[in-house]
């Protein structure tokens, strides 16, 4: 061992006299500790920024659950109100479909004025006879059976709706239930307060449920998959979506651009069956946008750090 390490000592003493081959081995030895620390550091960094960008995917998920969760609050509020209503009650009981409608309409209206909410749509089911306007539907059914009020996203001839189903409960007997719901694009107004772009897209298997009338002249092709109510949303935002490989967006869960930081999170309607995506977005492009803050955040560490390095190995000379 003491041999070897005279060994060494009498080379570097060689190498030192020859001062041309000593400072070109020093300098490839600097250059490649620079080239391996920056990509340690990049490695390092790209991982910190990937952990962040799912985190804030998490977050805004999260964020979205709570403002649906807020919304189905709402509309079966409203309709826990109006099952109580002694007109609709008796107007349902005597099966005068006309009354009910025209009753439902005038308080929809009087809510859509006053309220400063979205428009909302109200219908009742009847359990021994069907209205005009609305024909029962299995979870119309689930809930004059059960007595226990549900709500949800459906596609129906007006679009894409979230509703919530109340019972219409006359002493003891369910006599039928009332609908309150809203476009699925009600949500938008709600992140655009939180300063940030809302959008969803519908499968085109879902298409069949929307009547022409609805969907005609106002849906574009967003994927072979996807199609959009574009008029709804933010053009900016929407002309984004379509540019996104929703494919990469799904297995990524965000895709980053100079303008948008983009997630998503799976629509499933009422009966639990994947119907779409929400989209949801934050500007990248502003100083004070999240995505700026962590590249500045994560380009400061890496030149601070990169400076450490580069003055170990000057100090080395």
């Amino acid at each position: 061992m003491f041999s070897f390490v005279n060994f060494l000592q009498s080379i570097l003493r060689k190498l030192q006299k020859n001062k041309g081959i000593w400072f070109t081995i020093l300098t490839v030895t600097s250059v490649m500790g620079v080239l391996i620390s920056i990509s340690l550091m990049n490695i390092m960094t790209t991982d910190v920024s990937e952990k962040t960008y799912m985190k804030v995917h998490e977050v805004e998920t999260t964020q979205l659950d709570n403002i649906l969760d807020s919304k189905y609050d709402s509309l079966l509020s409203i309709g826990g109100v109006v099952s109580i209503h002694p007109d609709v009650i008796a107007n349902i009981k005597s099966k005068s479909d006309k009354s009910v409608n025209d009753l439902l309409t005038n308080i929809a209206k009087t809510i859509n004025e006053r309220v400063n909410i979205d428009p909302v749509l109200i219908r009742y089911y009847a359990t021994d006879y069907t209205s005009t306007l609305a024909e029962n539907t299995k979870y119309a059914d689930l809930v004059m059976s059960t007595t226990t009020s549900i709500s949800g996203i459906v596609v129906n001839s007006n679009g894409v709706r979230l509703i919530g189903i109340t019972p219409v409960v006359d002493g003891n007997v369910t006599i039928g239930a009332i609908e309150v719901s809203q476009d699925i694009a009600s949500l938008k107004n709600i992140f655009d307060n939180l300063g940030k772009e809302f959008a969803f897209i519908l499968n085109k298997s879902q298409m069949v449920f929307v009547d022409l009338e609805t969907k005609q002249g106002n849906t574009q092709d967003i994927s072979d998959k996807y199609k959009i109510f574009f008029h709804k949303y933010n053009p900016q935002f929407f002309t984004n979506i379509r540019k996104i490989d929703l494919e990469k967006l799904q297995q990524k869960k965000y895709n980053i651009t100079p303008n948008y930081y983009t997630t998503y999170e799976e629509t499933v309607n009422i009966n639990g069956k994947p119907i779409g995506l929400f989209i949801i977005g934050e500007s990248s492009a502003e100083a004070n946008s999240f995505v700026n803050i962590t590249k500045n955040l994560i380009s400061s560490v890496t030149t601070v750090a990169l400076g450490l390095v580069i003055s170990l190995i000057l100090f080395m000379f």
